[in-house]
C-alpha cells in the first residue's frame, strides 16, 4: 500500500481546518453506513481530498490500519492532526460496535466548532479592520502629509502654537525612524511570540485572556461552550468520567483550565460528585458560572448529564454572540474616540499654525 498513493509536497503553510475534518469523519460515517469497509472508505477520501497535509495523513492512517492497527491506535500515531478526544471517542465506537456513529459524532461536533469560530472571528473581523485603518490614516498623514506642509511653516517668522511643534515633532521622529520602527515592531512580536511559546509565557497569556474586561467573558464563554460539548461528547460515548474530565480540560487549551480540571479529577476521586467538584474547585464563580454547575448538577441528579451538557453548549453558544456583541459595541467606539482625539488634534495644529501665520503677515 506504501506506493498506491504518490508523494505530495507538503509546505509549513498547509492546514487541516475543521471543516476538512469534520468533512473526514462525515465521508466516513457515510460509507461505513453504506456498508463500505473502513480501508476503502480511508482510500476512497485520499483519492478526493485537495488539501496535500490531509492527503498525508491519511494516507499513513491506511499504512499504520495496514499494518494491523485498529483506527484509534493509528491515530495516536498522528498526534498533531488528531485530538485525544477524537481518538477516545472513535476507540470507544470500536469497543461498542458503532464506528459509524461515533465519526457521525465527531462530524457534527467540528462543525459547531467551526460555526462558532467563524461566529467569533466575523464578529471581530469589524473592529480590527477600523482599528487597521486608523492606524494606517495616521501613518500616512504623518510620513506624508504633514512633510508637505513644513515648507509653509519654515518660511514664516513666527514662533508656531505647542499643539503645531508636536505634530511636527511627531511627524519627524516617525519619518526619520521608519523603518527602525518597522524592524522593532517585528523584533517585539518576534519576542512576545517566543515568550508565549513557553511555559510562563503560556499561563500568563492564559491568565490575562481570562481576567482581561469584555475579552475575558467572550472566552470563558466560549470555554464553557468546549467544556460541556466535551463532556457530552465523551460522557455519550461511554468513556470513564475521570478520563472524560481530563480531555475536557485538555480540550480547553488553557493551562489554567487545565490545572482546575486536575482538581477536579482529584475531588471526584476522592468520591464527590461531578457537580460538586467544580463547585469546590471554584467556589467564587471565577472560571465557571454558577448556572453551568447547577445545570451540571441537575443533570447528574436525572442521570442525563451528557443530554443536560448539550443544552448548555447551546445556551452559552448564545452566550458568546451576546458577549462578542458587547465587545463590539465597545472598540466601535473606542476606534472613534482615538480617531476623533487625532483629527480634532490634526486640525487644531494646522489651523492655529495658520492662523499664526496670518496674524504675522497682517
Amino acid at each position: 500500500m506504501q506506493d498506491e498513493f504518490q508523494d505530495v509536497p507538503v509546505y509549513f503553510w498547509n492546514r487541516i481546518t475543521l471543516r476538512e475534518k469534520a468533512v473526514f469523519y462525515e465521508h466516513l460515517s457515510n460509507l461505513l453506513d453504506g456498508g463500505v469497509t473502513l480501508i476503502e472508505a480511508l482510500r476512497s477520501f485520499v483519492e478526493k481530498t485537495t488539501n496535500p497535509l490531509l492527503y498525508r495523513e491519511v494516507a499513513q492512517l491506511l499504512l499504520l490500519i495496514d499494518s494491523g492497527d485498529v483506527m484509534s491506535i493509528a491515530m495516536k500515531k498522528l498526534p498533531r492532526t488528531f485530538e485525544i478526544a477524537e481518538v477516545s471517542i472513535v476507540e470507544a465506537g470500536e469497543q461498542s460496535g458503532t464506528m459509524q456513529k461515533s465519526f457521525g459524532t465527531l462530524a457534527e461536533d467540528l462543525r459547531n466548532r467551526q460555526e462558532l469560530t467563524q461566529k467569533l472571528k466575523g464578529a471581530l473581523a469589524y473592529p480590527v479592520i477600523i482599528l487597521s485603518f486608523l492606524i494606517a490614516a495616521i501613518l500616512i498623514v504623518m510620513v506624508f502629509v504633514i512633510p508637505k506642509l513644513l515648507p509653509l511653516f519654515e518660511t514664516a517668522n513666527t514662533t508656531l502654537p505647542a499643539s503645531t511643534r508636536s505634530l511636527i515633532a511627531t511627524s519627524n521622529f516617525i519619518s526619520d525612524h521608519f523603518l527602525f520602527l518597522i524592524f522593532l515592531a517585528i523584533f517585539v512580536g518576534l519576542m512576545i511570540f517566543g515568550y508565549l511559546k513557553t511555559v510562563s509565557g503560556k499561563r500568563n497569556f492564559d491568565e490575562w485572556l481570562i481576567w482581561l474586561p469584555l475579552v475575558g467573558t467572550v472566552y470563558r464563554n466560549y470555554v464553557i461552550v468546549r467544556v460541556s460539548t466535551t463532556l457530552g461528547l465523551l460522557l455519550g460515548a461511554g468513556i470513564p468520567i475521570l478520563k472524560t474530565l481530563r480531555l475536557s480540560g485538555a480540550s480547553t487549551g488553557n493551562s489554567l483550565y487545565e490545572e482546575v480540571f486536575a482538581e477536579i479529577v482529584r475531588q471526584v476521586e476522592q468520591g464527590n460528585k461531578i457537580a460538586d467538584s467544580f463547585g469546590i474547585v471554584d467556589p467564587k464563580g471565577r472560571y465557571f458560572t454558577r448556572d453551568f454547575i447547577q445545570l451540571l448538577a441537575a443533570g447528574e441528579k436525572t442521570s442525563t448529564i451528557n443530554k443536560v451538557c448539550g443544552k448548555i453548549s447551546v445556551q452559552y453558544t448564545r452566550e458568546v454572540d451576546n458577549s462578542v456583541t458587547t465587545l463590539v459595541k465597545f472598540v466601535e467606539p473606542l476606534a472613534i474616540l482615538i480617531s476623533g482625539v487625532f483629527v480634532v488634534w490634526f486640525a487644531f495644529a494646522i489651523f492655529s499654525a495658520v492662523l499664526k501665520i496670518t496674524e504675522t503677515v497682517n
